[in-house]
This record gives structure tokens, C-alpha cells and sequence, in this order.
């Protein structure tokens, strides 16, 4: 199954007609080029980190920002390049009696053009936005030793920090054990005084990111 966008997310300028009987044919291939996508922009252990955690808020802060118009534009355009149905309902010419697919010509401008409309969301909302995130860098005020080898330092702001993530301090790599949002603090395992150090995190796993380039037609 895909896990930022599905099947019913396909609708108005991203309508894809699918028959009854290619619908789970079209879900698998949605969850391969999702996959592909956020394994292209993201890396494989943020993909992973998906799968099993898609509900977390810097997902659907990232899918508001820009980034599921892209995701749509870009399997709109992916799922028409392989030459999958496309009905009556969605993309096609009518002749008096059935629905036949829409010429090549037309297809390929069509899915074109909404891979292209998918870019303009990434470059005018989720760019921002991720380079916006991208670093986040916080200044410890106090640590704590909790015993048992966890340190739990206070900050001023924990957004889009999560257990099982990694922060660096000093260039030297953290696990977290837990974040408290309400407190605004973490829980690393490690021992000594980080009190005036920064703690550093990469939401989005990178540091910088780059305009997306428009296509011609195929």
C-alpha cells in the first residue's frame, strides 16, 4: 500500500479513470513510484520510517506544503508514460457506442503537464518549506543525568523530533530515547554535561534542497 497519497487522492486536474478490474493493479504500481519518489528525495530509512509512521506531523506538514501535488503530478505522469487504462471517466475520447483511450499525443501532453503542475507545488511550497526545516539547531539550556547512561537535555523547541532519531552534539552522533514536546526535551543516551551545546537534527535527512526541473513532453 502507499502511505502519503492513495487511490481517492486522484481526483479533479489528477482524475485517473481506473476499470474495477485494474484497481489493485494501479495501487501496487502507486506504492512502487511512491516508493521510488520519496526513496529518490528522502533516502531508504526515511522511506522506512514512513511505512511504519505516516501519521507523524512533519509528514503531513510536508504534504500540505506542496510536496502531495508533487507526489500526484508525478505518478499522474508515470502511471500515463507506462500505458495504463485510462476510461471514458477520466482521460479519453467518445465514440457512439464505448470509451477508447486517448490518443498517444494526447496522453503525453496531458500527463506532461500535470507532472509539470506537481513541480510548481514543490518549487513554490515544499522547497520552502523543507529548506525552512531542513537544519534544526538548538541550544541546550540545562542537562540532566537520569541515570543509566540517558542524559535528558532542555531546549527550547522540539518540532519534528522524533524517538529512534539521531542528533549530533559536538559532530558526535546521539540516539534519541524519547522527546517531549509539552516539556520541550530530549533523551539521549549518553553521559556528561551538554548544558550551552547545540543539538543538532535533519529532519528531512538533508542538509539543502534543490529545484525541481520541468519536463518536455515524452
Amino acid at each position: 500500500m502507499s502511505y502519503l497519497i492513495n487511490k481517492n487522492d486522484f481526483k479533479g486536474r489528477y482524475r485517473i479513470a481506473v476499470s474495477s478490474f485494474n484497481t489493485a493493479t494501479f495501487e501496487e504500481y502507486l506504492n512502487q513510484v511512491e516508493e521510488q519518489i520519496i526513496t529518490d528525495d528522502f533516502g531508504t530509512d526515511f522511506y522506512a520510517d514512513v511505512e511504519t509512521n505516516a501519521t507523524k506531523s512533519k509528514y503531513q506538514d510536508l504534504l500540505d506544503s506542496g510536496y502531495k501535488d508533487y507526489l500526484l503530478g508525478a505518478c499522474y505522469f508515470y502511471y500515463q508514460r507506462d500505458n495504463f487504462l485510462s476510461t471514458s471517466s477520466g482521460n479519453s475520447q467518445i465514440n457512439n457506442s464505448n470509451a477508447v483511450n486517448v490518443t498517444s499525443q494526447f496522453n503525453s501532453s496531458l500527463a506532461s503537464d500535470r507532472y509539470n503542475l506537481g513541480v510548481g507545488y514543490f518549487n513554490r511550497g515544499a522547497l520552502d518549506f523543507l529548506n525552512d526545516n531542513a537544519v534544526k539547531s538548538e541550544l541546550i539550556s540545562s542537562s540532566t543525568d537520569l541515570g543509566g547512561g540517558l542524559i535528558r537535555l532542555d531546549v527550547l523547541d522540539v518540532e519534528y523530533l522524533y524517538a529512534n532519531d539521531y542528533v549530533k552534539i559536538n559532530g558526535l552522533e546521539y540516539l534519541v530515547n524519547a522527546v517531549d514536546d509539552v516539556a520541550n526535551t530530549i533523551t539521549i543516551t549518553a553521559t556528561g554535561d551538554f548544558t550551552g551545546q547545540k543539538v543538532i537534527y535533519l529532519p528531512f535527512t538533508e542538509p539543502y534542497f534543490e529545484e525541481k526541473l520541468l519536463i518536455t513532453q515524452f
